[in-house]
């Protein structure tokens, strides 16, 4: 018999009990009992359940998980150094083929659960109310199958409650895997049923709640995905065992295409009016605000928020050196130069492979008209929190015709000693890099989703920057690639999408023409838009580029590289800079991305409590 009872951890949350043999469906021990009619007739109760909810979204990288995007994005690890997480991030041999699980049917139950309790026990809330609540518990299951789906393919889409009675077959329990179309069809669908009621939302402070405009973005990005990997899926990715779990093979990608361009349309036609924050001036300020400032923002769509009580410490552990407000901390995650490099031509030697020198370490960087870039990240000599970045790999000892013998040193904050036969100038800057932990290793510092507030980066205090599941730039760019894929007409609008986000990123209105409308122009913009924002890694799956980008062989796609300044001594450009591009001296082998990690593998533990499931393939 299905027990009708609610536990209170923290905050309500909701749960339920089934036994062991269908435990895979969600199995929680209750304690310190309410009982349904009392839950589902509190507003604060119902409210307290949906925290919950929110609170355990799932995500690959977070601000509360930082370590993760040095798997899955253009970001080396650069914090701590001890073995375990070394060897798992910069000495990683190849992506596990379950690095990137996610199947939590506790979460799908009682989802599925609140849905029902609301429309068969709650009489004392307004329909109203009611309407309001059933959304976004039904958006928050729409959102788990969603990542669920573009981690395992087609799952189990389980949508009531189960009961299990003592003595009845088990096997009535247990669901096959719906085909990857299913649960997309089935996301979709969810969100688009449930958008108009989840506008009761869209004036909640901070946009932490599901509103209109989430359940629009989740359509957008889940039919992006879908039209994604049925045109571009591999012909070895497969489950023959049962056809259509995995691959989208057979279904038409133009109908998916279609409805994440109207989804797109509708929010950029009635939430943003066809702009963008920050667009009508440019600058790397406008950028990093439209993203982490929640002051007027009109960029950002659904967040988790973050308050005094609930602070992150993102900016504790990635704050660069000389900037940090405690101890020894700082620069767990920095940019590659691959990542620097898309928003603009990095020149540290001419044709004929001769450094060139610059006067100051900023002025390689000047060139680069993408305000993204000091958006997104620190570069030498940068600005942030009223400090200078102060990158400073070692010296260039002139030796005649325009050749240096480069030296470097072990500490921070250094001077080229005159007992050295150095000049007492600065040997290596106060923010390095340096081989070691809290110190950039790449040349480079993470700006985005740093906190400029004062006492942010210490850890009583903490940040409350948000972070963003959607916000417009994306949309823009949902709506440029599925237009693309459409052609015609819809090529056009595409291409007017497309270059508001340039044009936003201070590259000028109309910067590309059609020609310049191709898959990898749009990946590679995306790549530079959305850097930090969990979008990499699923980009380069969803179009089947992962295996060949991170191919597991030495090159500059699979290592990941750093520029190091060194300043000159001797010679006619006497205290002057030159760069060396390198690759990062702490990551040590190149990443590997098998076939079989498109999708990852079911535990051995769900096989055997749900035979109706099968493998994914090349496991």
């Amino acid at each position: 018999m299905k027990k009708e009872i609610l536990y209170i951890l923290c905050s309500a949350m909701l749960s339920g009990s089934l036994t062991s043999c269908d435990s895979w469906l969600g199995d929680t021990e209750p304690t310190d009992f309410l009982t349904s009619e009392q839950v589902w007739n509190d507003n604060s109760l119902i409210e307290g359940v949906l925290a919950e909810l929110y609170n355990d979204v799932a995500t690959n990288g977070n601000l509360d998980n930082d370590v993760n995007f040095s798997l899955i994005d253009d970001f080396m690890w650069c914090g701590l150094m001890n073995q375990d997480v070394e060897s798992a991030r910069n000495q990683m041999v190849e992506y596990s083929y379950d690095e990137f699980r996610y199947y939590d049917y506790q979460y799908i139950y009682k989802c599925n659960q609140a849905i029902e309790s609301l429309a068969t026990v709650s009489t004392k809330i307004s329909d109203e109310e009611k309407a309001l609540y059933t959304a976004e518990f039904r958006f928050l299951r729409a959102y788990a199958y969603f990542q669920m789906c573009i981690r395992m393919g087609g799952v189990p889409l389980v949508t009531e409650t189960q009961e299990y009675t003592p003595g009845m077959d088990v096997t009535e329990l247990q669901v096959p895997r719906s085909s990857e179309a299913e649960i997309y069809n089935f996301v979709y669908n969810e969100c688009m049923d449930i958008e108009a009621d989840l506008a009761g939302n869209n004036n909640v402070t901070n946009k932490s709640r599901a509103n209109q405009w989430a359940a629009l973005a989740l359509a957008s990005r889940s039919m992006l995905y879908a039209g994604s990997i049925a045109k571009y899926n591999l012909p070895e990715i497969n489950q023959p065992l049962q056809p259509g779990v995995v691959g989208m093979t057979g279904e038409d990608p133009r109908p998916y295409y279609e409805k994440s361009f109207a989804a797109s349309k509708r929010i950029i036609d009635e939430f943003a009016n066809n702009t963008l924050q920050g667009i009508s001036s440019p600058s790397a300020d406008n950028f990093y605000n439209a993203i982490c400032s929640k002051d007027n923002n009109s960029e950002v769509l659904w967040t988790k928020d973050y308050n005094a009580s609930k602070f992150h410490t993102f900016s504790f552990a990635n704050i660069a050196h000389s900037m940090n407000e405690d101890n020894d901390n700082g620069s767990d995650l920095c940019p590659t130069l691959q990542l620097v490099e898309t928003y603009g031509e990095i020149k540290d030697k001419d044709a004929s492979g001769n450094y060139i020198v610059y006067e100051k370490r900023g002025d390689i960087f000047s060139s680069i008209a993408d305000v993204r870039l000091k958006g997104t990240c620190l570069v030498p000599d940068q600005e942030f929190k009223g400090k200078t970045l102060d990158i400073q790999a070692g010296v260039a000892i002139y030796q005649g015709n325009g050749t240096y013998e480069l030296r470097e040193g072990a500490d921070p904050n250094s001077k080229f000693e005159v007992a050295d036969g150095g000049d007492g100038g600065t040997l290596v800057g106060n923010d390095g890099p340096l081989s070691r932990a809290t110190y950039t290793n790449t040349g480079f510092n993470l700006r985005k989703y740093v906190d400029s507030t004062i006492g942010s980066s210490a850890r009583g205090q903490g940040s409350y920057i948000w972070y963003v599941y959607f916000r417009m730039g994306e949309i823009y760019l949902n709506a440029a690639e599925a237009g693309m894929e459409l052609g015609g007409t819809y090529a056009e609008q595409a291409l007017k999408y497309v270059n508001l986000v340039r044009q936003r990123a201070g590259l000028g209105a109309n910067s590309w023409t059609a020609a310049d409308l191709t898959i990898d122009n749009l990946l590679n913009e995306r790549r530079r838009e959305l850097a930090l924002e969990d979008h990499r890694l699923w980009d380069l799956k969803r179009l089947r580029k992962a295996d060949k980008l991170w191919n597991g062989v030495q090159s500059t796609t699979t290592m990941l590289y750093a520029l190091y300044p060194y300043r000159i001594v001797g010679g006619p450009d006497n205290n002057k800079f030159i760069f060396d591009r390198k690759i990062a001296p702490r990551f040590k082998v190149p990443r590997n991305f098998r076939i079989g990690n498109y999708y990852t593998a079911f535990e051995q533990d769900a096989l055997d409590k749900n035979p109706k499931l099968v493998q994914n393939p090349n496991m």
